[in-house]
């Protein structure tokens, strides 16, 4: 017999007497039956919360090291470094977006800590950190089995892209924090609590109300991840309560009122400064099915392999079968009464990003998804919790055990991303470009008349470390693709560059001038003619190399695509400002 099936029949306070109305009878006691752990619970918890602990220590040691910004990261920090606070509120520097209520909190937080690589990416530590406790905390609610919740946290504490992205200066974990906590609350506006008279209650208590109403208003500034998702849940949890009668549609509406303005002008204010952005469009573009961009079917498997690969951290593409695990747990949670309500909302936010793709609203890709995890990892939690409850109805508790962790074994063996292969992540396939060290390394043996020569996408690294460092602005250019890419030998160059005694080239192969070569070959190959190079060095996959006048004896130049030149320039300028005049 189920513990919790002779538990009911002791005398508690929790056991509503025979004479209540039969629904609020069953309510009860299907609260009561929740609140009943099988097993030894300390040990279970105790799993529960090492796992949110060692996702905790994961983040904070990748926080703690101080790595150098990456390109992404200085593409926005070039903006927070410089703009006013109301500038900073508009289109930002280089197509770069983020909520405004975001950027004030980066703001509020440097000014008091300093512009430093730890200050700009606390606010994203936190987060991530949080993220975890909320998850542990919304997989409880959905099992019955407590040790099978730390199958979502463990995952969430692993995967590199979430751990990458909670020690970076970007937005990605607030967008999962505030859903995440939305689905909490969500949870708690739907299942019925009790009175300190000990009757149910037939709705939220106020004090949840107020909360979940003033978060659906305000998480819109601070997440546009919230903001996809906050419609559909909020549309949920008012659904179920004007079906159950605890509120009217003229009382929902009247609640709904307010935040739901809130959440829209945000959201056309997000369109707004998105739609000053034409390289942000065209960037995405293979995420969202605009127009009639190949066939529908090559579209969904391209959008789920990425994300199951990327943001699942699935090995194999055919590893997407795994994804029946989720929808399984869906099924099984729809299945128990107490829970047939709150699960819906944990697919919403995949289902309200999946729809804004659909129709060319809102990418399907890579890190602007990461609000979609929790909720995915969540029910695969659910999945496991039902995989055991079953098996234990017809088995002896132990075997029900043994038949989940080995279920849990198989999913680990397929997705899992163990702790030395996520060190190999974050080492060699996030953020390796290290401009700082490069341009600390420039500063160090800069000499007066000297010049910088950097690739187009790498402007924003001078803007940054430059400035900081203290090179002279008016001596730094960038090398763009030329109009006209003939090869030849003998490529004009500007005045500003031939004058100077020593050139510095200061190039990330990752960020490309022409696609298809490597920029540390691009952006030299225009001035072996009349140069030659006295130092090459790689620092972390940015290149220096250092050119003296007078051509090489020993190198041939090459024919070669031209070059055009224009300087840096401050945050705002053109991605592609008119070129400097050649000799």
């Amino acid at each position: 017999m189920p513990a919790y099936a002779s538990m009911t029949r002791a005398t508690s306070p929790l056991q509503p007497p025979a004479t209540e109305p039969s629904p609020v009878r069953l309510r009860r006691l299907l609260s009561f039956r929740r609140s009943v752990r099988i097993g030894p619970v300390g040990a279970q918890e105790l799993v529960v919360w090492a796992a949110v602990l060692a996702g905790i220590v994961a983040r904070v040691d990748l926080w703690w090291q101080g790595r150098a910004f990456w390109r992404d990261e200085l593409a926005l920090v070039q903006s927070l470094d410089t703009y006013p606070l109301g500038k900073l509120l508009g289109p930002l520097s280089d197509t770069q977006s983020a909520p405004p209520a975001w950027l004030l909190l980066e703001r509020l937080v440097t000014t008091a800590l300093g512009t430093g690589e730890r200050a700009y990416r606390l606010i994203p530590l936190l987060a991530g950190c949080a993220t975890l406790v909320l998850v542990a905390l919304l997989a409880r609610r959905f099992v019955r089995h407590t040790w099978t919740a730390a199958i979502p946290v463990l995952a969430l504490a692993t995967l590199p892209q979430l751990v990458f992205y909670s020690a970076q200066a970007k937005q990605y974990t607030t967008d999962m924090l505030l859903v995440t906590g939305m689905l909490l609350l969500a949870v708690g506006m739907l299942r019925p609590g009790v009175e300190p008279s000990g009757q149910p209650s037939g709705g939220p208590s106020r004090r949840r109300e107020i909360a979940w109403y003033a978060l659906i208003a305000v998480g819109p500034w601070f997440s546009h991840g919230f903001m996809l998702a906050a419609p559909l849940v909020a549309a949920w949890v008012g659904f179920v309560q004007w079906r159950r009668g605890v509120r009217s549609l003229a009382g929902l509406a009247v609640r709904l009122a307010a935040p739901g303005v809130s959440l829209l002008l945000a959201a056309l204010w997000a369109r707004h400064l998105t739609s000053l952005a034409p390289d942000f469009a065209a960037y995405w573009l293979p995420f969202m099915r605009a127009g009639d961009r190949g066939r529908f079917l090559h579209w969904n498997r391209f959008l789920w392999e990425d994300f199951g690969i990327r943001e699942l951290g699935f090995d194999r593409p055919w590893a997407l079968v795994l994804f029946v695990v989720p929808v399984l747990g869906l099924a099984a949670a729809c299945a128990r009464r107490w829970s047939r309500s709150t699960a819906p909302p944990l697919a919403l936010p995949l289902f309200a990003a999946y729809a804004f793709a659909l129709v060319s609203m809102y990418p399907f890709g890579r890190r602007l998804v990461l609000f979609c995890v929790p909720g995915v990892l969540v029910l695969a939690g659910v999945a496991v919790d039902a995989l055991v409850d079953g098996v234990r109805r017809l088995v002896p508790s132990w075997t029900a055990q043994v038949v989940g962790l080995a279920g849990v074994v198989a999913l680990g063996l397929v997705a899992w991303t163990t702790p030395t292969s996520l060190d190999q992540n974050l080492r060699y396939q996030y953020g390796v470009d290290d401009y700082r060290v490069a341009l600390q390394f420039v500063k160090s043996r800069w000499k007066p008349g000297d010049v910088l020569v950097t690739g187009n996408g790498d402007r924003v690294a001078f803007r940054v470390y430059g400035r900081r460092l203290g090179l002279p602005a008016d001596r730094a250019y960038r090398a763009m693709r030329s109009r006209d890419e003939t090869r030849r030998i003998g490529c004009p160059l500007p005045s500003e560059i031939t004058s100077a005694g020593r050139v510095w080239l200061l190039t990330g192969d990752r960020v490309s001038i022409y696609p298809e070569d490597r920029s540390r070959y691009t952006v030299i190959a225009p001035f072996l003619d009349r140069y030659r190079r006295v130092y090459f060095a790689d620092k972390g996959h940015v290149t220096i190399q250092v050119l003296m006048p007078g051509r090489a004896a020993t190198v041939d130049p090459p024919q070669t695509r031209c070059l055009e030149f224009a300087p840096v320039g401050p945050p705002g300028t053109p991605a592609r400002p008119p070129a400097l005049p050649v000799d």
